[in-house]
């Protein structure tokens, strides 16, 4: 006994060390801002503004999320995805309304809590609506994600010993995330060369880098960043979310992009985020919410007063709020005002 005793406390001293060392294998950020050899960097963009996107996201987010919800699909097709380490599915659905066949990815939320490390639908919900604060559809960093909440039968197809995701309910909450289109996983994410003389490559770098260090993105694994196959139109996209807005722990192998790591930024997106005021930030509490109906399913119903600001997922009388805390909205609040300080500053050049 005293033997096992005594290795119990050497190998949690080990791991205690081990996590007080970690931080210290983070990479050690040179930033290197500097001026871009062109005056502007026009959106580049012609007559298709969506080529990666199998629909626009103003349409995923209204015409597709309907659907979804009212005709109940059931005909759901999971298969592992590529990559990822939190049970990803791949998703094929078939509208008739629309007579197009969608892909998604589907991603079943942590039982009972909603919310999770690398599996948190408010997180996901939350950063689809920040990249709105400073950009077009069009340049949405993004892939649209609809929260879902499966009927238990249909998702026992695939996994008969689920249980419901919330008490008193029969049905399996996840997030539907679309597939991206004609898009790889880059060798090299950022190219500093090409940035500083390439002006539609470092306006998408610009886009992304301003919303991965709006919320604090802190997983710099591979595959959680996508680029588009057209090397004249590298567009970017950031599709897994979930290790953000103060994720602890965090990734700390790689280098993590919740710093402004581009040589300089757009300053139409600086210039939109000066026109921000505190509580135009208020809409993260509630970015979803679902209600248990009569069939113990939960639907989808217009964004409420939020329940308790100092949670995310929030469970009141058949109600389920998803949404940012309000340390998590400060802190995204205190992030924009430095990025504004440092680019007033001169410390950070814009074109």
């Amino acid at each position: 006994m005293k033997v096992r005793d005594s290795l119990t406390g050497f190998v949690s001293i080990m791991l205690l060390c081990l996590i007080l060392m970690v931080p210290a294998c983070g990479p050690k950020v040179k930033i290197k801002y500097q001026p871009v050899q062109f005056s502007e960097a026009q959106s580049p963009y012609g007559k298709d503004n969506y080529p990666n996107w199998q629909l626009p996201p103003q349409m995923m987010e209204g015409e597709v999320s309907s659907l979804i919800y009212k005709e109940k699909y059931s005909d759901i097709r999971l298969k592992d995805t590529a990559r990822g380490t939190t049970g990803a599915h791949a998703d094929k659905v078939f509208f008739p309304a629309l007579g197009k066949e969608i892909k998604f990815k589907w991603k079943v939320a942590n039982f009972g809590s909603l919310d999770g490390f690398n599996n948190s639908p408010r997180k996901e919900l939350a950063a689809y609506e920040v990249q709105k604060l400073f950009l077009e559809p069009e340049d949405y960093v993004v892939p649209t994600s609809i929260i879902y909440c499966v009927p238990r039968e249909t998702h026992h197809q695939h996994n008969p010993y689920t249980a419901p995701s919330v008490e008193g309910t029969d049905c399996m909450v996840g997030l539907i995330s679309i597939w991206m289109l004609d898009v790889t996983v880059p060798e090299v994410l950022l190219d500093e060369t090409r940035f500083l003389n390439e002006p539609n490559y470092a306006y998408f770098l610009s886009n992304l880098n301003i919303f991965t260090y709006l919320i604090l993105h802190q997983d710099a694994r591979t595959g959680n960043f996508l680029v588009s196959k057209d090397e004249k139109r590298r567009q970017a996209f950031s599709i897994d979310n979930g290790i953000s807005f103060g994720t602890w722990p965090h990734f700390f192998f790689g280098q993590n992009w919740d710093v402004i790591v581009v040589p300089a930024l757009r300053k139409d997106s600086i210039d939109r985020l000066r026109k921000l005021q505190r509580q135009d930030l208020d809409f993260l509490g509630v970015v979803a919410q679902l209600e248990k109906d009569k069939n113990l399913m939960l639907q989808p119903v217009p964004a409420g007063k939020n329940l308790d600001p100092q949670k995310g997922v929030r469970f009141k009388d058949g109600t389920v709020q998803f949404g940012l805390k309000k340390a998590e909205i400060d802190g995204l609040w205190e992030r924009i005002q430095s990025l504004i300080t440092d680019v007033d500053s001169g410390k950070i050049p814009v074109f």
